[in-house]
């Protein structure tokens, strides 16, 4: 009989200092005073819908998302915790509830994660919202900027499910997701579209930067 394989989890990267406030984990930049994170990323689409996702893992759900990123969810999620991010539903998956569930199971918006911004760059261009990389099918405007919620995903017999399925930024509601986002018409599925004219050209490498909104109130 063969002898049955070994399969071991891959190493966390090392933290390492590059900077005053400033350190690297794996192919993530963490800014330690403006509680910033900044990592590469890949233009996935710009044209057509719907979309899902601003943000996958190159081995995610690819067919519904924006952009594309090598950097492991796990690795993004350690990057947060060493800056202190708060993680929670509350009340962000409520509107999934059938009314006679809610009041038994739903959570309240004072349980929510910290607020983030999601914005990305190319090259030394001025940032650029994620929010206006999607089109609203409901008004054909690019999508309001408002802050996205750190839901934090969830571990599912040791495995961080962020991971496995490669879902970072979610458009359409998904508690696997490590953000979401709380605006009307997240529970919808076919209400959003590419916006052409903020997306670059599809291979595009851009930085993502998630850092704390001015809005928040849960820091």
């Amino acid at each position: 009989m063969a002898e049955e394989e070994k399969t071991t989890a891959p190493e966390s990267p090392q933290v390492t200092k590059i900077g005053e406030n400033l350190y690297r984990l794996g192919e993530i930049r963490i800014d330690a005073k403006a509680r910033e994170v900044s990592f590469p990323g890949v233009v996935n689409m710009r044209e057509g819908g719907p979309i899902e996702y601003v943000l996958v893992h190159e081995t995610g759900k690819v067919h519904e998302a924006i952009f594309t990123t090598a950097v492991p969810p796990l690795h993004l999620q350690i990057a947060l915790k060493l800056l202190k991010y708060k993680d929670g539903h509350g009340d962000v998956f409520n509107r999934l509830l059938a009314p006679e569930v809610l009041e038994k199971e739903g959570g309240e918006k004072k349980d929510r994660g910290n607020e983030v911004t999601v914005r990305f760059t190319v090259d030394d261009e001025e940032p650029v919202p994620a929010s206006e990389t999607i089109i609203d099918g409901a008004t054909a405007n690019p999508m309001e900027d408002a802050p996205w919620i750190y839901t934090g995903s969830t571990i599912e017999d040791g495995t961080f499910m962020a991971d496995a399925e490669g879902s970072i930024v979610a458009i359409y509601l998904d508690h696997l997701a490590m953000f979401n986002m709380a605006r009307e018409g997240a529970d919808t599925d076919d209400r959003w579209g590419a916006n052409s004219k903020a997306i670059p050209d599809i291979g595009t490498r851009v930085t993502l930067h998630l850092a704390p909104a001015k809005t928040d109130v849960t820091k």
